[in-house]
């Protein structure tokens, strides 16, 4: 299993199906992400998989379409972005 957990920032490619239960554990609805999206992680569930924020909904991504992020990287890297918008 890969090494994301509740709190996380994970990264979700473009024609991923998104998948949202009801109470019972029925498939309510599911979508398509259009775009790839970094998502937050709400919680881990063994059977539905990652429960995450998308569009300002709570929804199941399975395992092999989620990847986490390196914050550490994401920070490096807007830091980067920023040097080089002084140095213009």
């Amino acid at each position: 299993m890969k090494v994301i957990s509740s709190g996380d920032l994970a990264y979700i490619p473009s024609q991923v199906t998104l998948i949202n239960f009801d109470k019972h554990g029925t498939i309510n609805k599911a979508t398509m992400t259009n775009e790839p999206s970094i998502v937050l992680v709400t919680s881990v569930d063994d059977d539905k998989g990652y429960e995450i924020i998308y569009g300002g909904c709570q929804w199941y991504v399975t395992e092999r379409s989620i990847y986490p992020i390196d914050t550490n990287e994401l920070k490096e890297s807007k830091r980067n972005v920023s040097n080089f918008n002084r140095s213009m």
